[in-house]
């Protein structure tokens, strides 16, 4: 094939993918389905066109190489880069279930199933199990969004099709090695090759992603730059992954877009963010078409050796899916459920989830990578081929053009009661925003009476959306309102954003907890919203996984960085709480009425005490700190300003385009000084702490150093209960900054900086005499029980005054039972 011949072809099946769209429209098909017809046609059509020009179809160098190499890396950087990642926790236990256990379900289940009827190895039947054990999310997606299906169903099929692809392959090369090479396989290299492999790849993802972060910050912010650059990484580390380390690359590409979307809008520019993901999405679209398209292509050939035996291990292989699938989705899921350990997924969830596991272009290339192993029999490779490819036609051509009437027997496609009350909210506004501009337009062009009394048959706004929610009772009424503020303080987040008076990293991080807070108003009302108020102040996996790592090993710099983001971040939602005062003193106010208006004022001042009272707290404890995020976000918020007047003078005409690139570049150099964050110092260097704990002021400076390996530096958060009544007591600490409550039963006391407790356990060898909760952030020093014995034996002095201590609140104690009893 001539090269001209070959862009020809390439630009001929874009051009068809792009009149398929049209024609699924209008077939109500998936577009994925659409795909693969019009690529299985094209391919009959090549296999029986014979040698000429016409035959050129069957005859295209198509390999699995060509596919994973240059298009797989594409799909899954793309799909990850998109992914938000403060939502998908909130269910990251139900898609690593879908990803991995219901992936590992799959390969046994229909592996064991084939087994007795297939006359082929076990191993071959594992193989095929882990060719069609990865589900391809394109169909599913375009019917979820079609027919407007519940966010959280669309983010469970997003996030396992990230990880199962990694699975399966991983499975894929497992059992193909198992059956190439038996005697180099046993159960330590098939672990390594399950485990070993994709960690392997995700590190190294990782790994490419940050290093991409740490470039210049003018190939940041120069947009084709990082545009470019971020097309490469995928590539990048996709080969070395698979031809340089032998990971998984899967995993690598998919760890690189995870962490690029994570953490790039914070690193670079803004418009260069916006310009790369606009530019991966053109990308993506074009390669997903051109996969399914040239896989679909593959069809005939790899069904050439199917019988009409085969009838029967396809039913089997098809039950044996669907019940694997099932067990985890119906069997686990609730189970887990019950016992606390993730969120509910509703039934109709399950039931779409289960009925939506296509398989696509990820399961035709591997069947396709079977057929080109010569080392395994023609009658491994056959069976594996035309299996796995009837098996995705199954799937695409019955699940996919039935999912959608599923979708809507079960009523997924219908707004619930709250979503239909705020559409009507925004179609009343909408129409206002109409009305008035036609009535402006009437009256300047003088088009008589008659015009303006069509106009006026529109309905006022506040009239409109007042009907609309009459039918809706109090506890909804008051729903819809909180959905509706929640909905105006997501768009004031972005109206900040695109003002530049927010950073994108905490931008991004509002918007994720306005999509909470929004799902939590539609299902719980104010107790959803109540619930959104603790999920915004409390500590998240990553807060605690960063304390963890801080008082076990020491290690202080992700804690110092996550309570950065974690102060920013409630300065920037306390602001935001400000601009809603008037939207609910005049919008909510005159459509939903005083009372509805007075309960969200109620919820939105216990909100923002809660935040103010949380930001008293960092403040606290980090003066420094406080001051210059103070002065950083004034001075953002005046260069914002000032950009906006440079940009309304040059709309209005009084300065040129050549003074506004000046000003421009002048704004952008100052707000380049600003932009990196302040460096928080959480204050937990061992000596400091104990310079600035009075007990030890006595101390010549040559004894304080000699307590430094005995004191284990320890941050604590308000709500920490570091000490249990009646537990045995294994530690003292020093409270070197911050406060905390001391609960006996009979009293209640409170301790400040240069305090210690805990030492009456380990003095009079006692269980703990108190409960200890922590008041505000501090920083403490922690002694195991033989490192209070020795400080003691090294410190007599300090030793008299520790003991005394104990015995004077153990008499306390001692009391305060005697008159409680």
């Amino acid at each position: 094939m001539t090269v001209s011949t070959a862009v020809l072809l390439v630009a001929a099946l874009v051009a068809v993918a792009a009149l398929a769209r049209p024609l699924a429209e209008r077939l109500r098909l998936p577009i994925t389905v659409v795909y693969a017809l019009i690529g299985i046609g094209l391919g009959v059509f090549g296999a029986q066109a014979g040698p000429g020009e016409a035959g050129i179809l069957a005859r295209l160098p198509l390999g699995s190489d060509l596919f994973l190499h240059a298009f797989l890396p594409i799909l899954l950087f793309q799909g990850a880069l998109s992914v938000d990642l403060h939502r998908m926790r909130e269910d990251v236990l139900p898609i690593l279930l879908l990803a991995l256990v219901a992936v590992a379900a799959a390969i046994f289940g229909i592996g064991l199933a084939l087994w007795p009827f297939a006359g082929v190895p076990l191993a071959a039947c594992l193989l095929l199990a882990s060719v069609v054990a990865t589900t391809d999310p394109a169909a599913v997606i375009s019917i979820f969004r079609s027919t407007g299906a519940p966010e959280r169903l669309t983010r469970l099929v997003e996030g396992e099709s990230l990880f199962n692809d990694a699975a399966a392959v991983a499975a894929f090369l497992a059992f193909a090695g198992l059956l190439l090479r038996p005697e180099e396989v046993g159960a330590a290299s098939l672990a390594a090759d399950l485990l070993l492999l994709p960690l392997g790849g995700a590190i190294l993802g990782w790994l490419g992603a940050r290093l991409l972060l740490r470039l210049p910050r003018r190939l940041l912010e120069d947009r084709l730059a990082f545009a470019s650059l971020s097309l490469a990484l995928p590539f990048l580390v996709f080969w070395l992954a698979e031809e340089a380390l032998h990971v998984s690359g899967v995993l690598a590409v998919v760890a690189a877009g995870l962490t690029l979307g994570a953490l790039a809008p914070g690193r670079a520019a803004p418009a260069a963010w916006r310009y790369a993901e606009d530019v991966w999405e053109l990308i993506a679209d074009a390669a997903t078409a051109l996969v399914f398209l040239l896989t679909a292509l593959l069809v005939p050939r790899l069904m050439a050796g199917w019988s009409l035996a085969d009838f029967g291990l396809l039913l089997v292989l098809f039950a044996a899916a669907l019940l694997a699938r099932g067990a985890i989705l119906f069997g686990l899921f609730p189970l887990l459920s019950r016992a606390g350990a993730m969120a509910e997924a509703p039934r109709a969830y399950r039931i779409v989830a289960w009925w939506g596991g296509l398989r696509g272009s990820m399961t035709l290339v591997l069947a396709l990578a079977v057929t080109e192993e010569t080392a395994l029999s023609p009658e491994i490779r056959g069976f594996v081929a035309a299996l796995a490819t009837a098996f995705t036609l199954v799937t695409l051509f019955l699940q996919g053009a039935t999912l959608r009437p599923l979708i809507q027997r079960l009523g997924l496609d219908r707004l619930s009661g709250v979503d239909q009350a705020l559409r009507d909210l925004a179609l009343a506004a909408a129409r206002a925003r109409a009305a008035a501009r036609g009535r402006e337009l009437a009256l300047r062009l003088e088009v008589g009476t008659g015009a303006e009394a069509a106009l006026e048959t529109a309905p006022e706004p506040a009239e409109a959306a007042e009907r609309g929610t009459e039918a809706l009772g109090p506890a909804d009424r008051l729903a819809v309102a909180l959905a509706a503020l929640t909905a105006r303080e997501r768009q004031g987040t972005l109206e900040r954003f695109d003002a530049a008076l927010l950073d994108p990293r905490i931008a991004r991080r509002l918007l994720a907890v306005s999509r909470r807070r929004l799902d939590l108003c539609r299902l719980e009302g104010a107790a959803g919203y109540a619930r959104a108020d603790r999920l915004e102040a409390a500590f998240g996996p990553l807060d605690r996984a960063a304390v963890a790592l801080q008082r076990r090993l020491g290690i202080g710099r992700p804690l110092a960085r996550r309570l950065a983001l974690r102060f920013e971040t409630l300065v920037a939602a306390a602001l935001a709480l400000d601009d809603l005062a008037p939207f609910v003193a005049e919008d909510l106010a005159r459509v939903f009425g005083p009372g509805v208006a007075a309960e969200v004022r109620g919820l939105l001042a216990v909100r923002a005490e809660g935040i103010g009272r949380e930001i008293a707290a960092l403040r606290l404890q980090y003066p420094a700190y406080a001051a210059e995020l103070g002065r950083r976000t004034a001075a953002r918020a005046a260069l914002a300003q000032e950009a906006e007047d440079v940009a309304r003078l040059r709309r209005s005409g009084v300065i040129g385009a050549e003074v506004e690139r000046d000003l421009a570049g002048g704004l952008a150099r100052r707000a380049a000084r600003l932009a990196p964050a302040p460096a928080l110092d959480i204050g937990l260097a061992v000596p400091a702490l104990i310079d600035a704990c009075p007990l030890f002021a006595a101390l010549p400076p040559a004894e304080r150093r000699r307590l430094v390996p005995l004191m284990r530096p320890f941050f604590a958060a308000p709500g920490d209960v570091l000490i249990r009544r009646g537990e045995r007591g294994r530690e003292a600490f020093f409270l070197s900054s911050g406060a905390v409550e001391v609960a006996t039963g009979a009293a209640v006391l409170r301790l400040g900086r240069g305090e210690i407790f805990g030492e009456m356990a380990l003095l009079f060898d006692l269980d703990r005499q108190a409960d200890v909760t922590v008041l505000a952030y501090s920083a403490l020093l922690r002694l195991s029980a033989a490192d209070f014995a020795r400080f003691l034996d090294l410190h007599p002095s300090l030793r008299a005054e520790v003991e005394a201590t104990g015995r004077r609140r153990l008499a306390e104690n001692a009391g305060a039972g005697a008159e409680a009893g």
